[in-house]
């Protein structure tokens, strides 16, 4: 069988709606006022992840999406695979147990709940040309990451010191593994 075309683009929920990278350009500072409106500003106030469709049906959707360290696994995994390692294991949202075979230039993928039941059938996609979409994505996050903190910085008056940690550990994600998914990926 040979692999599924496959969509894959990075969302982030902001004013109660799921917006793509590109749909937050120039509107830095009303992202950071969103963030700021919530009640109490924690990890989970910082939610976003990739809306996966493979073949046109849909893999992941905001029902399969959490916090964005959650997100970064799926780097962690894809790092794994194109390593050369058969299997690997992501974590992309809370009862996330995403399993990722590599056979070939094929990448097989299913989603299971903690408990193992299947939440998304198996689907199988290039490896390489989906490495690499979400390098580019993970790259785009880590720019508008530092646009956005470069706005919470120049705040005025300052954030209180407690959302403001909030907000940088939530975008404080390791770029070293976007890197090597993109150079391993032939980006």
């Amino acid at each position: 069988m040979a692999p599924s075309t496959f969509r894959a683009v990075f969302r982030m929920l902001v004013e109660s709606k799921w917006l793509a990278l590109a749909d937050l350009e120039g509107l830095e500072q009303e992202v950071v006022d969103d963030f700021l409106r919530h009640t109490q500003v924690g990890c989970c106030s910082f939610q976003g992840g990739f809306f996966i469709e493979v073949d046109g049906v849909t893999f992941s959707d905001e029902a399969s999406v959490d916090e964005f360290w959650m997100t970064w696994s799926w780097f962690f995994a894809l790092r794994k695979l194109l390593d050369g390692a058969e299997a690997a294991e992501a974590g992309p949202w809370e009862e996330s147990r995403l399993q990722l075979w590599r056979r070939g230039e094929v990448l097989a993928m299913e989603d299971r709940s903690a408990g193992g039941r299947v939440l998304t059938p198996r689907v199988e996609v290039e490896l390489r040309p989906f490495a690499q979409s979400l390098a580019r994505q993970g790259r785009e996050l880590l720019a508008l990451s530092d646009r956005l903190l470069g706005v919470l910085e120049a705040r005025e008056p300052p954030v209180p010191a407690p959302v403001r940690q909030a907000l940088v550990d939530a975008f404080n994600l390791p770029r070293d593994v976007v890197e090597e998914v993109a150079a391993k990926a032939g980006l």
